[in-house]
């Protein structure tokens, strides 16, 4: 009975020693549930139900710096009045990580969009001299590759001449002649999104089969736009992203990127009218055409 007693009170120490684990490996269990929840809501554009998710983790993990992250471009994307929100989880991220390219470019963005363009403008510079290509890119759209530090060169991009098109003609007439069954060399994209939709791929699949057969020595110039929501100096950048991801999918396809040169052309060339949800969503576009 006694030796009984010892074994009991014994299993009972042992219990009570492996239950701290055991919670911990509840609560990391819980974070990583969450977190793959909001990512899940998240590649499912439904950035409200991912907000709640990624706050849960947050809450099972106040140093996740990849909930703080994602959360913000969640709010950014849900509601684009909100910038407080996002500003916050950003510059948390920052402030616990000065490393973290991707933070100091999607605050760097948000300060654009809010119109403070110096801060902006140092967020990009500290993204890019980090190595973030989409921070290099801003800073190239927007004329400051030079005085950027060494370990931030910026790529240029290639120049196109107004004589190759109009802005009174966006289509650039020429390639919808060699697209089959009426397709147009465009696609569309989400509202303040640069990647390209699913049902774009058809297009961009059609229109690099093309450059790597019949139009093996064309060049083309890839036009990014955007509808009329958002300052000038933000839409000039979401349309030279939406032009830079078209760029990406063709070289991808195997189209040599010295044929594919891009332009951004932000809210100043409409294809519809921005008064309605319907006209807006067509001028979300990015143009293929023909440089002739």
């Amino acid at each position: 009975m006694r030796k009984t007693r010892v074994c009991l009170f014994t299993l009972l120490i042992l219990l009570l020693s492996w239950q701290p684990v055991f919670a911990q490996q509840g609560e990391e269990a819980s974070y990583d549930w969450y977190l793959q929840q909001g990512i899940m809501y998240e590649r499912q554009s439904v950035f409200g139900e991912a907000i709640k998710m990624f706050t849960e983790a947050i809450a099972y993990n106040p140093d996740s710096m990849e909930s703080y992250l994602r959360r913000g471009k969640a709010y950014r994307i849900h509601d684009l009045t909100e910038t407080q929100k996002p500003m916050d989880d950003f510059s948390t991220v920052i402030d616990r990580d000065p490393r973290n390219a991707e933070a100091h470019y999607q605050r760097g963005l948000l300060n654009d969009y809010i119109l403070k363009n110096q801060a902006a403008k140092a967020d990009m510079l500290a993204a890019s001299g980090l190595g973030h290509d989409g921070a290099r890119r801003w800073l190239a759209a927007l004329g400051t590759g030079r005085g950027i530090p060494q370990t931030a060169v910026v790529q240029d991009i290639p120049p196109v001449q107004d004589k190759h098109f109009t802005l009174a003609d966006p289509d650039v007439a020429g390639l919808a002649d060699y697209l089959p069954g009426g397709m147009q060399p465009v696609v569309f994209f989400d509202f303040n999104r640069s990647e390209v939709r699913s049902e774009g791929y058809h297009v961009l699949d059609t229109i690099a089969a093309l450059l790597n057969k019949e139009l093996s020595t064309t060049s083309v110039v890839i036009m990014g736009h955007t509808d009329s929501v958002g300052s000038e100096r933000y839409n000039a950048g979401l349309s030279l992203r939406r032009a830079e991801a078209v760029k990406a999918y063709l070289s991808g396809q195997g189209v040599s990127s010295g044929r594919l040169l891009i332009k951004g052309y932000g809210k100043i060339a409409p294809a519809d009218t921005n008064d309605t949800a319907e006209g807006r969503a067509n001028n979300r576009r990015a143009v293929v055409g023909l440089l002739r």
